[in-house]
């Protein structure tokens, strides 16, 4: 079994990095603190899994189903301790869907018997690491949402980005990473299993932000097409008529302003369910744009 010493060290680190940003900058929500501790987390495995290998070894594709190395395990359980304070966060806030749910246990249930039995170690953290590898531009695009930046050209970047990396990390590679898996005559039933069922809801997601970024980007860019034919029409028709200058169509012009007056409503109340969500710091409900 793997150092209980060490895990409760985790556990106890990441709860009080939560709670020291919590202190720190009180206005932000409890989510933008839980987030960046996400974030870290993210970074910190992706480095030490990219280390364990490309460095250490071995390699994935060739060697799976040993006993976990000692840097592993470590890898392991620092990963275990922020699952845990997540998990937790989840259930006090009640934020999360069914397929998040899941993958929370799952990931726990699988790095808690790596823990346990150590072993299956590289290819625990090899899924750890192809996982976690787009978590940081997910939270980045929460964090550009919360301070008004997400429909800006580098909201766009951030979408596309992440889909193209989660689509070559957890779809290709997850798929290679799966056969080989199949293939290799030291894997038992338990580690094809356990591959199986997180590169199933890799599958889930993916569908999903395949949907919702088709969804997004053609009413984005379909509406601003729309509108820009209804202008030119406009445009002629008010030529035809011989109006120029700031003579405008009075229908047109009350149009114009309904929109706009929508749009100010429609503002308004976003905001305030924004300020209503940051100070309650409540989580929003894990959707096709909140995947882990």
């Amino acid at each position: 079994m793997g150092d209980i010493t060490t895990l409760l060290i985790s556990c106890f680190t990441w709860l009080t990095l939560y709670f020291t940003l919590c202190l720190v900058n009180p206005r932000r929500s409890y989510e933008w603190h839980i987030r960046t501790v996400t974030t870290i987390h993210a970074i910190t495995v992706i480095l030490l899994g990219l280390y364990s290998v490309f460095v250490l070894g071995p390699w994935p594709f060739d060697l799976m189903g040993g006993k976990s190395s000692d840097f592993q395990t470590f890898v392991i359980t620092v990963s275990l301790g922020y699952f845990l304070l997540d998990l937790s966060w989840c259930l006090y806030f009640r934020t999360e869907g069914p397929v998040m749910m899941l993958h929370h246990t799952l990931s726990i249930v699988g790095l808690s018997i790596c823990f346990g039995i150590e072993m299956y170690g590289i290819e625990m953290v090899t899924t750890i690491t192809g996982a976690e590898i787009t978590n940081p531009l997910l939270q980045l695009r929460w964090f550009l949402k919360e301070t008004k930046q997400y429909d800006t050209k580098l909201g766009d970047i951030v979408d596309v980005a992440f889909m193209v990396i989660f689509g070559v990390f957890r779809i290709v590679l997850g798929t290679m990473l799966l056969i080989s898996c199949y293939m290799q005559d030291n894997t038992d039933w338990l580690t094809r299993f356990g591959g199986t069922c997180i590169y199933s809801i890799g599958w889930l997601f993916w569908i999903s932000i395949v949907q919702y970024g088709f969804k997004r980007y053609r009413r984005r860019y379909g509406s601003k097409s729309s509108k820009s034919t209804t202008n030119g029409h406009l445009k002629s028709n008010s030529e035809a008529n011989g109006v120029t200058g700031s003579e405008k169509d009075p229908g047109s012009e009350k149009i114009f302003c309904s929109e706009q007056g929508n749009g100010s409503l429609n503002g308004e109340i976003n905001g305030n369910l924004t300020k209503r969500h940051v100070a309650n710091g409540v989580k929003e409900s894990a959707s096709s744009t909140d995947l882990l």
